[in-house]
């Protein structure tokens, strides 16, 4: 007996002929992948940290795409994870039902193809992070972690009308709890198994890992971390992968080298990498002609007011939450970004001390400053101030620093500070990016602003020298980026937001500890001339410094009885008893 085939087999492959047919008809093609990461739970043009607009987030990104697509059909949208939280408003929902996630729901408007889960999601465990992808549209990739997770795949395919055929795959840096497989050997069977089976056109290789060096010119970009998968994934893939994606770190990248790319969206969602292919039909296949890849600020996209009114009736929620009593306070602190860095701050104390007593380092650094943030006032004290205390997005690593190492830290940092005129001066770098001046912790140390060097450095009493070792808590922000740290090595990684950690140890005491020890002091060196008539007594009065450390500091004062007339003397005091008018205290140069 004759067999038929059945109705939905012939509609396959009539698709399939239509697919040859249109491929040969044509003889150029177009595809544009839209890359997104780090999104941190933005959704609205706001940032909470700041209480100010800021153009990001989801609703920002959803107008982009539906202007593109309203013009470009052939769009692939990926994102490479730590989409869920981070934010404000993505801590709040990610502990709600996904089903009621507005996080969720509008990554699912917007029409994502592709999901790489990143650190912030894979920290979940999981049941929550299994939870989480079925309730996405988009489907889960992961190479490494397929056999733990049943929605988790290892590639996807798409198939445009225009005939051209995209294969993603998809892997993850080792974190949490979860079971992971060799991620080169499990990619290179998948990649294989992809050309050989699927024919693809375009390979694209979506990781929420990052990168340590440039991929074009090989200069170190950030502080080399097992999370820095990239890298890897550059060398043992380059020959079949024509699009790479990267994720992990706040990084704006768009490296190109013939036809390949390489791409670091940044993060908040302030920015996406937007990747235009063209391609030309050879009678078998096609072949790429030509990658441009550019990054576009959500800055520049003004916000569908139908989009926006969706997004905005979640707001409420947010704020209350927000506005709710967490812990106290017995005192009234004030915080000036710029004080903040020549004088021991409370602030940056707390939660500085906040992350070593967490992750048990030896010292800390922190240095993410908000530009608004004025202080706290005595009595209650609400999560909205908490996360202003901390002003943005990070997590942080136990990085493992000599003390010249650490010693060389401080003299790039004094770089940007300099002494004139009775005034200090801020380099324009400093000035528009504030947090590039490490403040230490558990440190005792005297930095001298008009010589560029650090006068004292000491640990539980002790003078560093540069052959001792520390355990240094260090923002994540701080290891990559502009003028990032390079140095030490990473021992341990903590991929979770620095307000969940503040706010564990809050909500534990209940009272913000706001107690200062000064163990820091931005100090100027002056010169003093003798003048006839000076004693030696009465110039140490004067100056305000202590007679013994006055003849230390000077060798010419053979006998302390005699002082010749036009002799200088040097000495150092601490800038702010210098007392300048507060207004005086900055300027550019």
């Amino acid at each position: 007996m004759k067999k038929t085939l059945k109705p939905f087999v012939l509609v396959i492959l009539l698709c399939g002929v239509l697919t040859v047919v249109f491929a040969q008809s044509a003889s150029a093609a177009n595809v544009t992948i839209v890359h997104t990461s780090n999104v941190y739970g933005n959704v609205l043009p706001y940032n909470y940290f700041s209480n100010s607009y800021e153009s990001k987030g989801l609703v920002q990104i959803a107008t982009y795409v539906k202007e593109l697509k309203s013009s470009n059909g052939n769009v692939l949208l990926v994102d490479t994870g730590n989409l869920t939280f981070g934010s404000p408003f993505g801590d709040y929902f990610i502990d709600k039902e996904p089903s009621e996630n507005p996080v969720l729901t509008l990554f699912n408007q917007i029409g994502y193809d592709v999901f790489v889960p990143g650190t912030f999601e894979l920290s979940l465990g999981k049941e929550k992070l299994s939870e989480l992808c079925s309730n996405l549209k988009a489907q889960p990739l992961a190479a490494n972690l397929s056999g733990d997770l049943k929605l988790m795949k290892t590639y996807y395919l798409k198939v445009f009308d225009n005939g051209v055929k995209v294969a993603i795959v998809g892997v993850v840096p080792e974190y949490g709890n979860l079971v992971y497989s060799e991620y080169v050997k499990t990619l290179r069977k998948t990649i294989d198994t992809v050309k050989k089976e699927l024919f693809p056109d375009i390979i694209v290789l979506a990781t929420s890992g990052g990168i340590t060096f440039d991929q074009v010119t090989g200069k170190q970009k950030a502080l080399k971390s097992e999370l820095n998968i990239g890298d890897n994934l550059v060398k043992d893939f380059s020959k079949d992968v024509n699009v790479f994606l990267f994720g992990n770190q706040a990084l704006v990248y768009t490296g190109k080298k013939e036809n390949k790319v390489f791409s670091l969206p940044g993060a908040g969602g302030a920015s996406l990498n937007r990747i235009d292919i063209t391609l030309k039909y050879s009678g078998k296949r096609w072949d790429i002609t030509n990658i441009v890849i550019k990054n576009i600020l959500m800055s520049e996209v003004k916000p569908s007011q139908s989009i926006l009114s969706w997004a905005q009736q979640y707001e409420p929620q947010v704020q209350k939450w927000l506005s709710e009593t967490v812990a106290k306070t017995p005192v009234t602190v004030g915080f000036n970004k710029y004080m903040t860095i020549l004088d021991d701050s409370p602030i940056t104390e707390l939660i500085n001390k906040t992350l070593i007593k967490y992750s048990k380092a030896d010292i800390g650094i922190w240095n993410v400053f908000n530009p608004n943030f004025e202080g706290i006032i005595e009595g209650d004290i609400t999560r909205q101030q908490i996360y202003s205390m901390i002003g943005k997005t990070t997590t942080f690593k136990v990085v493992q620093l000599s003390g010249k190492q650490v010693k060389d830290i401080f003299k790039n940092n004094l770089q940007m500070l300099s002494f004139d005129g009775g005034k200090v001066l801020f380099s324009k770098v400093l000035l528009q990016s504030p947090w590039l001046y490490d403040l230490f912790e558990n440190l005792e140390y005297e930095v001298v602003l008009n010589g560029g060097f650090i006068r004292k450095i000491a640990y539980s009493g002790k003078v560093v020298d540069d052959g001792m070792m520390f355990l240094v808590s260090v923002p994540s922000f701080r290891t990559y980026g502009q003028n990032p740290i390079l140095s030490g090595n990473v021992v341990k990684e903590y991929e979770i937001p620095i307000q969940s950690v503040l706010f564990a140890e809050v909500q534990r005491n209940g009272i913000l500890d706001m107690s200062e020890d000064r163990n820091r002091t931005s100090s100027v060196l002056l010169k003093y001339t003798v003048q006839p008539g000076d004693t030696f007594r009465k110039v140490a009065y004067r100056l305000g410094v202590p007679e013994e450390e006055l003849l230390a500091l000077n060798p010419i004062i053979a006998d302390p009885n005699l002082l010749r007339p036009g002799w200088n003397i040097v000495y150092y005091r601490k800038y702010l008893d210098l007392i300048p008018p507060l207004k005086e205290l900055f300027q550019v140069k």
